[in-house]
């Protein structure tokens, strides 16, 4: 059950970033929570790549917040963050 759960916040987090690409927000600090929460989560589970992967996308989360990043690395987590949650349901 928290399999499905972890998987769904990525894939929010994987909708998210397309949404921060088309300059749509939500909730204004939604990108640092986020954040936080994928590097916290990657830390807890370090072990492994996906927990790198996870990291990273925070990383690029919360400098997002702050600076511009080219939409392409933008585009990478995102895909990278909804097909972590998609494959996490099956």
């Amino acid at each position: 059950m928290i399999m499905y759960l972890l998987g769904l916040i990525d894939a929010l987090i994987g909708i998210d970033i397309i949404l921060t690409i088309f300059k749509i927000s939500l909730i204004k600090n939604l990108p640092i929570i986020f954040g936080i929460y994928l590097i916290a989560k990657g830390a807890a589970f370090i072990k492994s790549f996906a927990s790198i992967i996870d990291i990273l996308v925070g990383i690029v989360l919360i400098i997002n917040y702050f600076t511009v990043i080219p939409n392409q690395i933008l585009i990478i987590s995102a895909i990278l963050m909804l097909q972590k949650g998609i494959f996490s349901f099956f």
